[in-house]
Order: C-alpha cells, then structure tokens, then sequence
C-alpha cells in the first residue's frame, strides 16, 4: 500500500511526542514493505501556494507551509490554500490510505479532502483534546467543553461563535474518517463524552514505547523516601503540586530528570524547592534514571493524559509508581506496584505519602511496552479490512455545512472592518499580502 501519514511539525530530529510516533510508524510500515510519504505543516510559515520536500530517515516529506498570519491560533485553523495544496499532492501521490494525526498548521478538512479526492482508506488518531476544545489538553476537574483563553482580537460573542464552530466543524471531519483511534480507551470515552455529537467508533490504539529502558537493578532491602520525577518539565505535568505536597509533610527527597524550558517557571520552581531535599539533574536518559536509586516515580500531571508513556518507561525500569489518579494511567499501570491519589490535590498526595504500609506494599513492576512494529502491523491490519471491505455509504449531511462557514467568516470580516474604522480608519495592506 501507499500510505500518507499526516501531521502537524515533522522535523529533521523530531522532538514532539506525534511526530516522534509518527516517524516509528512510517518506519516500521515501510519495513513491511509498504510506500510511504509524510505530509506535515511547519511553525514557520510560508508563501502562498508553497510546497517544501526533505528527506527524514529516508522518508519523503512534504511541506504545507501557511502563507496567513496568527495560524497557531485555533479559530484561524482551518485554511483553504493548505487544502488545495493538500488536494494537489493526493492527485499526484494517489495513496491508498490517508492517515492523519493532527490538523494544527495544516486545515481542519484534511479527511473529507482526500475523501472527496478518492482515497480508500481513511483513517485519523485523535493523540489529544484539540478536535473537541480547541486545545491540546483537558485539566483535571472540567466536566463540560470550555473556550479555550480569548485571543485579544476575539470579543466574547466570537469566541463562543467560533469555539462552537471548531467543534462542529471537527465533527463533520472526523465523521468522514473509516478508522478512528485513540491512544487508550480512556481516552476514547473522553472525546467521546466532549463531543459535539456522536463520533462513532474510536479504536484502543496504544502508542509504542520508542526506547524501552532496560530494567534496573534489583533493590536490596527496603524502600527508602526518594521520589524520581522524569520527563519535560511544563505547568501541566504538576511538579508544583508535588512540591506543595511534600513541603507540608518533609521528609522525602525528590530527583527531577528534564528541561524546562519556561524560564520563569524554571526560577518559580528552584526557587519553591531550596526548603527542601529536591536536586535538578537536566536532560536524563534513561539510564541516568535507573542509576539514581528512587524508590518511587512521581507522575502528578493535572491534566487528563490520552496515554501517559512514563507508566510504560517506570514499569521497565521497574520502579514503583505514586500516580494521579487519572483513567489514561490506570488503563495500563500495573495494579500491584501503583498508589493513586487525588489528581490536583496536594493533601491527597501528601497523606498518600505518609501512608508507610501502603507504600510498602507495593511489589516492582511488571514490564510493559508495546513495540513498533506490533503497533504497524496492527494498524495495517486495519487499513487492509478497510480497503477489502471496498467504498462505504456516504457520510451523514454535515452539520458545519460551507454556507455556515462562509457566514461566519462574512461576519468575522465585518467585525474587523468595524474595529479598524473605531480606530481612524483601516490601514491598507500591501497588494501581494494573500494573493491567489
């Protein structure tokens, strides 16, 4: 088969989590001997109409560039330019099976593009919350869709508008998908309960573990008070709320592997951990983490994770896991060596930590990783039934149909033309600035 693998970033090294999949998969499908192209959006930006090639590993890659300005922006993240150009690249690769993994820098119709080109096989991995809040992530504690924070061009009524819009109209694109999948089960039941209609079925597709750590030495005696934190560093993951909790009981000590690259929050934390035993060790690898001698992993994200591969990575190395209580994680933590607590509640953790006998009890864990080549080969599976299976009905009438998306950006445009006349007048921009 002729598979098209597409996503938002794909760079020479890739870094992000999707696109470090991505890049295992198309390796190992190619293994198989399968043809394969990547076709990716990039953060810089472009002409109009452009199209970049490179090669990673060996693989082809194709470049959408967006030529508009703002186009990290969720409410401006469908683009007709990325679509014709995304058309054109179909009608010349003819692939059988068009496989996307995020819509962010590209055009929120990428599915019902290569539909309507005549692709067989149509598939899609929802690996976050964007499709459903406009935004990659869920905190802990929302239980309804909430806009994500206003951008400063957007009046309330345009973020509600538009925040109705991005769910509508990702509704109608994943519809049009054959295949949909999601990292974990929890997180398939958490799109589905987001959104804002019925999704249809959304497959368990497990991310493989890119590096499996090999397992550390046997403990000898009992556990000691020495936590590992592991992984970059970013609001979202909680080492705050792991530094409140231990800060109201002392005694443990805390080792973090990874960067932080908010500087801010880089001095808020070292500043909020010289009370106490915390050391920063940096970059890792996983080694450095099997060397270090913790008695537990630390996992205190805030947000609802769709997988969570540091409970995979823990299990290898095998260290026992002290863990928000999130679905994603207790989807594939092993029972016997995890303690859950609370998520976002500093005192539920800190009376997990002082809680000797349960953390005793623990036993090291049992290894878990799902290989690359397991998840290629279960993935292709899935492509050949779809394609065997030969053309299905059509979808359902959209219910973010053109004429709905026309008025809204009609009425967008106005809105602007206002705000530029409130201010002296509009001010004329270049001739060439979005020319066809």
């Amino acid at each position: 088969m002729k598979i098209v693998h597409v996503v938002h970033q794909f760079s020479s090294t890739p870094g992000g989590g999707t696109e470090r999949v991505v890049l295992a998969l198309a390796r190992a499908m190619r293994v198989a001997g399968h043809e394969l192209v990547v076709v990716a959006g990039t953060i810089e930006g472009g002409r109009a109409g452009e199209l970049r090639e490179a090669r990673v590993d060996e693989l082809r890659v194709i470049f959408l560039p967006r030529e508009d300005l703002y186009f990290e922006s969720w409410e401006k993240a469908w683009s007709p330019s990325v679509g014709e150009r995304f058309a054109r690249v179909l009608r010349d690769l003819r692939p059988d099976v068009v496989h996307v993994h995020h819509w962010l820098r590209l055009t929120t119709d990428l599915v019902r593009i290569a539909r309507r080109e005549g692709v067989p096989v149509l598939a899609c991995t929802l690996h976050d919350y964007w499709t459903q809040l406009a935004t990659p992530t869920r905190p802990v504690g929302m239980t309804r869709p909430e806009a994500p924070p206003r951008p400063r061009w957007l009046n309330r009524t345009e973020l509600d508008e538009a925040f109705a819009a991005h769910r509508l109209d990702l509704l109608d694109e994943l519809r049009a998908a054959d295949l949909r999948f999601a990292p974990s089960i929890a997180h398939a039941e958490g799109l589905a309960a987001f959104a804002a209609g019925g999704l249809g079925l959304i497959e368990p597709s497990p991310p493989p573990l890119l590096e499996v750590p090999q397992r550390r030495a046997a403990r000898a005696g009992p556990r000691g008070r020495t936590l590992v934190f592991f992984g970059t560093i970013y609001p979202e993951k909680g080492l705050e709320l792991a530094l409140d909790a231990l800060a109201s009981i002392g005694g443990w000590r805390l080792l973090v592997f990874g960067e932080c690259h908010d500087p801010v929050l880089d001095q808020r934390l070292r500043t909020r951990a010289a009370r106490f035993p915390v050391e920063f060790r940096g970059r890792f690898t996983h080694g450095d983490i099997a060397a270090a001698g913790a008695d537990y992993a630390l996992i205190p994200s805030l947000t609802h994770e769709s997988y969570g591969l540091v409970i995979d990575e823990a299990r290898c190395l095998g260290i026992p896991l002290i863990a928000a209580d999130l679905p994603a994680y207790r989807e594939h933590a092993d029972p016997e060596a995890s303690a859950f607590f609370a998520a976002g509640d500093p005192g539920s953790l800190a009376m997990l930590l002082l809680d000797e006998a349960r953390l005793a009890g623990l036993r090291e864990p049992t290894p878990h990783a799902v290989s690359t080549t397991a998840a290629a080969h279960a993935l292709l599976a899935r492509y050949a039934a779809v394609r065997d299976a030969g053309p299905r009905a059509r979808s359902a009438e959209p219910v973010f149909p053109d004429g709905a998306r026309a008025a809204l950006l009609f009425r967008r445009a106005e809105r602007r033309l206002w705000s530029a006349l409130q201010n002296g007048g509009p001010v004329t921009p270049p001739d060439a600035f979005l020319a066809p």
